[in-house]
């Protein structure tokens, strides 16, 4: 059986991306228009990042919009599709509708997925893959990336590595029943029931994909 190289083996780079869900993949792509020479690597086996376990509720909070007034892979289009990486090339554009079931129009975790799949598969973007990021460090000509395969060396590191594992407030009661909870609590509970939430952002303006990480908090 052939043994398939993996790309970007251990050694220096431009910039080192981590991950390879949403905000790895459009970072290299961008990277790779730009002719910036960088290294992908992550730990999962396939793309998709954080999306290969969460949400644990099973679907997105981000609307992609079967049906617009404007065709799919506009520019306009991006509006209604909240989900879908961007590319230059017409058949790597708005590949989220063209995976979805149209039961919501909200798509299901197995369905960004596959829409992340889609997109490093049909752009082409390498990942080296398997390959787990530990530690940073700095040296005098700037950052050293620990990880399971070797160091990387870089100028740049972009950590854009989602969600790694469930995140619980470190809030007394946060964890136990309605019934535990402090007369206070109660209370703020019961005085926001109700309140419309504000977002001081125009719709459709902030897109759910540049995720970042503090370095010192290694991950996917």
């Amino acid at each position: 059986m052939a043994v398939v190289e993996q790309p970007f083996p251990p050694g220096e780079y431009d910039v080192v991306v981590v991950g390879s869900g949403p905000g790895g993949l459009q970072t290299s792509y961008d990277l790779r228009a730009l002719g910036v020479r960088h290294a992908v690597i992550s730990a999962d086996e396939a793309p998709g990042g954080m999306f290969q376990r969460f949400p644990v509720f099973e679907r997105l909070i981000t609307w992609t919009k079967q049906d617009s007034p404007f065709e799919h892979g506009t520019r306009e289009y991006e509006w209604y599709d909240h989900n879908s990486l961007l590319a230059e090339e017409p058949e790597s554009r708005a590949l989220m509708p063209q995976l979805m079931d149209r039961t919501y129009d909200v798509p299901s975790r197995q369905e960004m997925e596959a829409g992340l799949a889609a997109f490093a598969q049909r752009t082409g973007l390498e990942i080296r893959y398997g390959c787990r990021w530990e530690a940073t460090r700095r040296d005098d000509d700037g950052l050293v990336l620990e990880t399971s395969d070797g160091e990387y060396r870089c100028r740049t590191a972009v950590f854009a590595i989602g969600v790694t594992e469930p995140w619980k407030a470190p809030i007394p009661g946060g964890s136990s029943s309605s019934a535990s909870a402090t007369p206070a609590s109660r209370s703020r509970a019961a005085s926001s029931r109700g309140r419309p939430r504000s977002c001081s952002r125009p719709r459709g303006r902030c897109r759910p994909h540049a995720s970042a990480a503090h370095p010192s908090a290694p991950g996917t």
